[in-house]
């Protein structure tokens, strides 16, 4: 993740401050993909309603002011264009988390309610 420019922060009390630390001071934007107190540390770490998104704390975004782009407000014909035209120059990397046979259908679903899966959960037929 540091070839990519990434600094991993642990979650938890504190969190707040490490944030700062990696980002060198200032917040100019947040994406929450999990929930759960997220679009608040947002708002405590300084950043503009109109700079937070969330995809699972709509309540949270409400009451703040934030935005909620979900996943399918990308599933247009331009992004999928251009999703593609990465795919084809070999410039679209999708880590997998893990693999499993379709037979453990569950078991895949239940992994990302475990906490935080680092990549995505695909099944084999």
């Amino acid at each position: 993740m540091k070839d990519r420019g990434v600094v991993p922060v642990v979650y938890g009390e504190g969190a707040a401050e490490r944030i700062r630390q990696a980002a060198g001071g200032n917040v100019d934007a947040f994406i929450d993909t999990f929930g759960e107190g997220y679009v608040e540390l947002a708002v405590e770490l300084g950043v503009r309603p109109e700079r937070i998104n969330t995809i699972r704390d709509w309540q949270a975004a409400a009451k703040v002011g934030a935005r909620t782009y979900g996943e399918g407000s990308a599933a247009c014909a331009v992004v999928v264009g251009e999703l593609a035209r990465l795919a084809a120059r070999g410039e679209l990397e999708v880590p997998i988390a893990r693999a499993y046979p379709l037979e453990q259908v569950r078991d895949a679903f239940r992994e990302p309610e475990q906490g935080h899966t680092h990549g995505k959960i695909v099944l084999r037929p």
